[in-house]
């Protein structure tokens, strides 16, 4: 997959299906326009390519707040989940007032022809500030809006996941997504408590402006030196040592490793407990046996 950017580009000479959207998580109601792209794509021979944002348009629309920078996924991963779906080029597009604000005519003369479209596919709910429908009669290429995706709580989005993440139902949100959430950070010095009760964790700084799951200790997999080991995260405050600082801590179980400056990839399976402030360091040690235990048990769906 190429990773291009629109303003940099002088001449496209290659035909393809064009498929737009921001897809914040790439979840399986996305996952439904790319493999209508892939159909469409191996029956006319074209490549497929994706006209997407760097930021959430969200951004142009409301008042600013730190949390709309906030994404589903870093940058690294959205860019392998549009691989993974079968994109051949991922074109970035900054969101501004002025893209915003052209008609569907604008739109498809300055942007999308651009791409040399035979198909244009977008999701039911798609809006650049143009209505998207508007364009169906256009000779030069087919518009396929991909209808909702929807289970029995109703219609998968980003939205829906970013809230089940949040509260902490991350078994809710990986079935959403259509794979385990993840998050990687930087292992880095911390009060190394962990190491003195039996359980040494890795406590990780997370550069990504990303979704941290609620407070809590959960089972987690984490990618470590190319293979995947079991283990359970904390997320919170240290209660029992009077912390005042929110971590993450991940305990990995049978490895014992000196991982100061590795990047660990944390994949987010299931939610064991909330945190809880105990009155002893024998009672935190008894719990997180209990803890170890459900996670050791933990058998992805």
């Amino acid at each position: 997959m190429k990773t291009l950017y629109f303003d940099e580009i002088e001449n496209w000479n290659e035909p393809t299906v064009l498929v737009l959207g921001y897809f914040d998580g790439l979840h399986r109601g996305h996952q439904a326009l790319f493999a209508e792209a892939k159909k469409l794509a191996a029956v006319l021979n074209l490549k497929i390519a994706v006209l997407t944002f760097p930021e959430k348009p969200t951004l142009i629309f409301q008042k600013f707040e730190p949390d709309m920078l906030l994404k589903l996924t870093s940058d690294k991963k959205r860019e392998e989940l549009f691989a993974e779906n079968g994109v051949d080029y991922l074109i970035f597009k900054d969101f501004t007032s002025c893209f915003a604000k052209q008609t569907a005519e604008e739109f498809s003369k300055n942007v999308l022809d651009k791409f040399l479209p035979k198909v244009v596919i977008t999701g039911f709910d798609h809006k650049t500030g143009s209505d998207m429908t508007q364009l169906k009669g256009n000779d030069q290429y087919k518009v396929v809006v991909v209808p909702e995706v929807s289970d029995e709580k109703g219609k998968i989005s980003s939205t829906r996941i970013r809230e089940l993440v949040k509260t902490g139902d991350i078994a809710s949100a990986n079935a959403l997504l259509g794979y385990p959430y993840e998050i990687t950070g930087i292992v880095v010095h911390g009060f190394a408590r962990g190491r003195t009760i039996g359980y040494p964790t890795a406590n990780l700084a997370i550069k990504d402006f990303i979704h941290i799951p609620s407070p809590g200790v959960y089972t987690v997999d984490v990618l470590l030196q190319g293979e995947r080991q079991r283990g359970f995260a904390s997320i919170g405050y240290n209660e029992t040592f009077n912390g005042k600082e929110k971590t993450v801590e991940i305990h990995i179980f049978d490895k014992d490793l000196d991982l100061y400056g590795e990047k660990l990839t944390v994949l987010w399976l299931d939610k064991i407990r909330d945190m809880i402030k105990f009155e002893s360091i024998d009672a935190l040690i008894a719990q997180m046996k209990e803890d170890e235990k459900k996670a050791r048990q933990y058998q992805e769906k």
